[in-house]
């Protein structure tokens, strides 16, 4: 969901698993305490470069990582079906009058 909203942001980097290297971050740790909740979640970024989109090549700018804050707030309240805004209806669909989304099936897709 963040990589549809975030020019910033490449799913296809990310790394799910629990290499040994690992074990001491605080995503790890936070799992096997929290083994009940199903999501934790770590974000790391480059201090140096991007490597995708239209900033490639270029350094990280305060204004940058502003930005990829937002739309990681976005992404949760979309994620926990909160709020959608209107001008990502056309994404993510639309809430129902309950609280949940017309079409799931377009978050994933």
């Amino acid at each position: 969901m963040l990589s549809k909203l975030s020019q910033y942001f490449d799913f296809g980097s990310c790394r799910f698993g629990v290499q040994k290297s690992k074990e001491s971050t605080a995503r790890v740790s936070l799992y096997k305490e929290l083994r009940s909740c199903p999501n934790i979640f770590t974000m790391e970024s480059t201090f140096s470069g991007v490597d995708i989109g239209e900033h490639k090549g270029q350094h990280m700018r305060t204004s940058m990582f502003e930005e990829m804050g937002r739309d990681l707030c976005r992404t949760l309240l979309i994620y926990e079906n909160i709020f959608i805004p209107k001008e990502l209806e056309h994404i993510f669909g639309s809430l129902e009058k309950d609280g949940t989304p017309k079409d799931m099936n377009a978050v994933f897709t």
